[in-house]
């Protein structure tokens, strides 16, 4: 054949092959983009709390929706009662990305990031009003602001209300009344510092070690949020407990940096979404159970006190010194002064 009929052809079959290979190309990225989408991710939480709990109530309501709204391509599992992990291992897997997420006490998870020291700081906020006004505008900055460095996204502040203090002997009613008391603390060092500073004797445990703690008198005294003095049985072992309110409770949602980076964009937007969202309806649902603990606890035959407010002063003046100072070793000091002037702002 003719050569340069030769190149005609080649070149005539050349332009007939080319809209079929960009068709096929574009074929196969359609394909791949649509596997992607079709893709599901598994999502699992861990907590420390029953099946009662606002936080798990809240979190399968979490469930039920960021499934709902991915369309199924989340499969979120709920693990209640440290199921899955304790709560700092919760934390290290979440770091570690072999959990998706965790609802932790901040003062558990500080030791992985001080900026949660913050939330630590004893008789800071004035109310509950008070306190959910500093989260609102500030938890996104000055809290969460940096944690995706050692792994962590913020997700949402939800809480506990406030920690009170319960004993099994005397009755505290001043701030005498807490000198060389043992009580059981988080293991969080910044509760020990406060409860130290006061002159009691702090004992950190977990919780499943508390109620035998309690019966055998290896402590004195714990303090947790209201309700679990009702809830848990505790009341049975427990007979004073005072409404000190030294800690506004909170507890922080934590997603692993390393399993939100492999979520699709829209996804990472309703695990976000749907946890901030959900905030309100935790608040809630913690603030019934807590009125409904302290109206209960009377006809249970617990002696509630309250603690005057030169009392309440009292601790405070003591309790805040040295914590502050544990946190300026190890937070900027910018960090703090931003933190502490919002916190009076917002009075």
């Amino acid at each position: 054949m003719d050569p340069k009929r030769c190149l005609v052809l080649s070149r005539l079959l050349a332009q007939v092959r080319k809209p079929w290979s960009v068709a096929l190309t574009l074929i196969a990225a359609g394909a791949i983009s649509a596997t992607a989408a079709a893709a599901t991710f598994e999502m699992k939480i861990s907590h420390a709390a029953n099946t009662k709990h606002p936080i798990h109530v809240t979190l399968e309501r979490f469930k039920e929706l960021a499934e709902k709204r991915s369309s199924g391509r989340l499969q979120v599992k709920v693990f209640h009662s440290g199921q899955l992990a304790g709560q700092r291992e919760g934390v290290e897997g979440v770091q570690l990305g072999t959990i998706e997420a965790v609802a932790i006490p901040a003062g558990v998870a500080a030791g992985f990031a001080p900026s949660f020291m913050l939330l630590d700081i004893p008789f800071q906020f004035e109310s509950l009003a008070h306190g959910r006004k500093v989260m609102d505008k500030h938890a996104d900055s000055l809290i969460f602001g940096g944690i995706e460095q050692v792994g962590f996204v913020g997700l949402a502040v939800w809480e506990q209300g406030y920690r009170n203090l319960g004993t099994t002997k005397r009755s505290v009613k001043a701030f005498a009344d807490v000198k060389d008391l043992k009580v059981r603390t988080l293991e969080a060092p910044l509760h020990v510092i406060a409860w130290r500073a006061v002159g009691a004797n702090p004992t950190p445990m977990g919780w499943a070690e508390v109620l035998p703690a309690l019966q055998q008198g290896v402590v004195d005294g714990v303090e947790i949020p209201s309700y679990l003095f009702t809830q848990t049985g505790l009341h049975e072992v427990v007979k004073n407990v005072t409404l000190t309110q030294h800690i506004y409770d909170s507890v922080i949602v934590l997603a692993s940096k390393k399993w939100m980076d492999r979520l699709p964009a829209d996804l990472q937007r309703v695990v976000r979404d749907t946890m901030r969202e959900l905030t309100a309806m935790q608040r809630d649902l913690n603030q019934g159970d807590v009125e409904k603990a302290e109206a209960e606890m009377p006809r249970l035959g617990v002696t509630l006190n309250k603690l005057a407010p030169v009392e309440r002063k009292r601790f405070a003046s003591a309790s805040q010194p040295p914590v502050l100072q544990a946190i300026k070793a190890r937070l900027p000091e910018d960090r703090l002064n931003s933190w502490m002037k919002a916190v009076s702002a917002a009075k």
